[in-house]
């Protein structure tokens, strides 16, 4: 008789395979492409971000949940403080802390959201733009924000990519996951947008991949 596989550890298998392709398809297009190291960074950045909808799917135990989580803030710790990004290409120390406070982040949603400190709901759509909307306002920013905004060190099209994705994400998760009215998930969704943008912009030394989910978490508070 075969034993069906428990689906924590299913979960588990899936999500060390997943990383790994994301990782290396960074790399490939790294190497094939020559795309900047920035660019490899926020495309591993997106890629990793749909872990998400493995861990909605699998896990059911809070203990398997925070397992892969838990083992990336370990891994990318000592890869940032050893700098073995150079290896990669990814050689710019300072930017790949990013990559542990990533899972730092994830791990709080995971804990929040199986202690019910806030729903499934609002947990994904504040992954998503922490993913998509960082990641893409970033790679917009290195490539056609030429134009900084004064003090920020920020581009106008990065932050203003940040808010129209992040507005995108808002608006398809309420969309489909929620009993809000059309125009109250429009305001909900211009709301995180803004929201996201500015705290984006005024984050300094990478911890935006903290506080925009938190802020995120805060105002979608008030809808749902």
């Amino acid at each position: 008789m075969i034993i069906p596989m428990d689906s924590n550890i299913l979960g588990l298998i899936l999500s060390y395979a997943f990383l790994g392709v994301v990782i290396a398809f960074g790399i490939f297009l790294k190497n094939r492409f020559g795309i900047s190291s920035e660019s490899m960074r926020k495309i591993v950045h997106i890629g990793v971000s749909n872990w998400w909808f493995l861990n909605l799917y699998y896990f059911t135990s809070l203990g398997w949940a925070v397992v892969g989580p838990i083992c990336f803030i370990v891994v990318n710790s000592l890869f940032t403080l050893f700098n073995w990004g150079k290896h990669i290409g990814l050689d710019d120390r300072k930017r790949n802390w990013g990559l542990v406070y990533f899972p730092v982040t994830l791990l709080l949603l995971v804990i929040g959201m199986h202690q019910g400190v806030f729903t499934p709901l609002e947990a994904t759509i504040a992954v998503m733009v922490m993913g998509w909307g960082d990641g893409l306002a970033a790679m917009v920013g290195s490539k056609w924000g030429r134009k900084k905004i004064k003090t920020l060190n920020k581009s106008y099209p990065g932050c203003l990519t940040m808010g129209i994705v992040s507005f995108i994400v808002t608006v398809l998760a309420l969309g489909t996951g929620s009993s809000l009215s059309a125009g109250m998930i429009l305001f909900a969704s211009f709301l995180v947008g803004a929201v996201a943008m500015f705290v984006e912009a005024f984050t300094p030394w990478g911890l935006d991949n903290i506080t925009v989910p938190l802020a995120v978490l805060l105002v979608l508070r008030f809808f749902l």
